[in-house]
């Protein structure tokens, strides 16, 4: 179910189109700035983070939330209650991190505490700058993906299980409708309430017996 960590041939043709790659140096300074600009060019504006718990073990993804076939650029799990985070890119070199003011070199899949500068300023703000030689991807978390973002550390510090969303529970209710109808069973109804128990103490109906000759 778990997708494999790569910038999709699309993304990638329209990210070229606006970007030089360079090696990453992490952040530049605004001489109109008063504090360091976050560099990167942003994904599509259908991309947000995604958080997703199963098998024992939390994933946040940014990209465009297909859990099956679909497209992740980066990439945070970790254990629950494990206050540490592991990281990946999808590709096999170190990246600059850069989130608020803090930025940090890494390995792919390299671990690092959620109390770290750059993935404290990242839950504070829900954005965070990928720098790579082939690529500069600035990652912007909208309303809900910035939910999903807390839920996933929430996850990692505490190890709270997130609450299913409503449209999982909706999809369920209609797969189930489905199998039915496939069957042809009924399908069941939701919230059904259950059939109250015989009251074991009420006394037996009298029986007449026929008189025998």
């Amino acid at each position: 179910m778990i997708r494999s960590l790569a910038v999709s041939a699309a993304v990638m043709s329209m990210a070229a189109v606006s970007l030089v790659a360079c090696q990453p140096t992490g952040s530049e300074t605004d001489e109109n700035a008063t504090g360091p600009v976050v560099r990167g060019d942003a994904m599509p504006p259908t991309y947000d983070w995604h958080f997703l718990a199963h098998g024992g073990t939390g994933e946040l993804d940014f990209g465009d939330g297909d859990w099956a076939e679909g497209v992740s650029v980066f990439t945070l799990t970790c254990l629950p209650g494990s206050k540490s985070v592991e990281m990946s890119w999808g590709y096999e070199e170190e990246a600059v991190l850069t989130s608020g003011t803090a930025t940090g070199t890494f390995r792919p899949d390299s671990s690092a505490t959620t109390d770290h500068p750059v993935i404290s300023a990242l839950k504070a703000s829900g954005t965070i700058s990928v720098g790579l030689s082939q690529a500069d991807m600035r990652l912007v978390g909208k309303d809900l993906g910035e939910a999903e973002l807390a839920a996933f550390f929430d996850y990692c510090d505490n190890g709270r299980q997130p609450a299913p969303p409503v449209e999982a529970a909706v999809r369920m209710e209609a797969n189930a409708a489905e199998i039915a109808a496939q069957s042809g069973e009924p399908a069941p109804a939701a919230d059904t309430p259950a059939e109250a128990p015989a009251d074991e103490t009420a006394p037996a109906a009298e029986t007449t017996s026929a008189p025998t000759n």
